[in-house]
């Protein structure tokens, strides 16, 4: 990378680069979730009795289904799981609910499985800010929480789809206080990340400098740590551009660990996502499995979410890794919002056999 410090300290230069408003989308992730969830609870009425909830989503759509299922995995009596592709799970029918996420309500892969779960009589919520699916949810008379349009790309609309997907589920998971309380620990963490905070004490900006042109490995455990994870993933092919990978303890330990033999890790860089909910093993094993590829070069940091329930710590996570992955575009000199490969297979299946 060139000079990133001096690039990533011109606020200025930094806004100009970035013409879409992708940083400050992001950095809004707080209030987006906040707005999105009041104004889900008033739109919807308490959804319960759910025999199961599923998400149908792609990309980053889908995100808000892993953190829901990952916050409340060991704390919901039903499944919850998110799809991501065209076809309903067999189990899925009229006491189950189906939440159908799509930012620009026009997503092919969300909008047939909306089509199924509909023709099996589920019970289907619409997550999205318009689209073919609000016009098919208002003709079909199921509900919709519909979130703001005008966000610059639907990943970064992850905080209003997590917020409008939680409101919408009121009735089905617990703890509603704690999904209120959730906007202020993260809105406060964006002051820290904005682009006037400079690269010593940015968290965001010091990750994408010690990245530099190593590829990004992102390691979570079971839980929020996993779905962020992930998030950081897609953050940093889709904003910066460049292959990411992402793996979860403790199943890494039972494959992965095992690749990263003398040597093969010097390309990459290793960061490592905790919170203090992690399972008490966590810890060690992270420290073990360090230990036992020592040998392959790979250099590690981590990253801790701030003491906060799940959601929280999901939301605030999710948000360093966004930054994280613009900035690192931005010090390279490219703008982070378009996604020309995607729309070149969009176009390429339109186009048909």
């Amino acid at each position: 990378m060139r000079d990133s410090a001096a690039i990533l300290d011109d606020e200025e230069g930094l806004l100009a680069a970035d013409p879409q408003g992708l940083l400050d989308a992001y950095l809004r992730t707080g209030d987006q979730f906040a707005a999105a969830y009041r104004a889900a609870t008033e739109q919807l009425e308490p959804a319960a009795g759910a025999a199961s909830v599923t998400f149908c989503a792609m990309g980053g759509s889908a995100a808000a289904g892993d953190v829901v299922a990952g916050a409340y995995q060991d704390r919901v009596p039903i499944p919850v799981s998110t799809v991501r592709g065209y076809r309903l799970p067999a189990h899925c029918g009229p006491d189950d609910l189906v939440v159908c996420v799509s930012y620009s309500g026009n997503t092919e892969e969300t909008l047939a499985a909306y089509t199924e779960a509909v023709g099996r009589g589920c019970r289907v919520i619409a997550v999205c800010s318009g689209g073919e699916l609000a016009a098919r949810a208002s003709a079909d008379g199921m509900a919709a929480a519909l979130v703001p349009a005008g966000i610059p790309q639907p990943r970064a609309a992850f905080g209003a789809l997590l917020g409008a997907a939680l409101g919408a589920l009121r009735g089905v998971l617990p703890d509603e206080g704690e999904v209120e309380a959730a906007a202020e620990p993260v809105s406060s963490l964006a002051e820290r990340l904005a682009p006037g905070i400079d690269s010593i004490r940015n968290p965001a900006k010091v990750t994408a400098t010690w990245l530099g042109d190593h590829i990004p490995l992102v390691w979570g455990s079971e839980g929020v740590t996993g779905a962020a994870a992930f998030r950081w993933k897609s953050a940093f092919n889709e904003n910066a551009k460049i292959p990411a990978f992402a793996s979860v303890l403790p199943e890494l330990d039972h494959h992965e660990v095992v690749g990263w033999s003398e040597g093969w890790g010097g390309g990459f860089r290793l960061i490592v996502l905790r919170h203090e909910d992690e399972h008490e093993s966590v810890g060690p094993r992270i420290q073990a499995t360090l230990d036992a590829i020592k040998g392959s070069g790979l250099e590690s940091r981590e990253i801790h979410a701030p003491a906060a329930p799940p959601i929280a710590a999901a939301l605030a996570l999710t948000m360093i890794g966004d930054c994280a992955s613009v900035y690192h575009a931005l010090a390279r000199g490219i703008d982070p919002a378009p996604i020309d490969a995607i729309a070149q297979v969009k176009a390429r299946l339109a186009e048909g056999p």
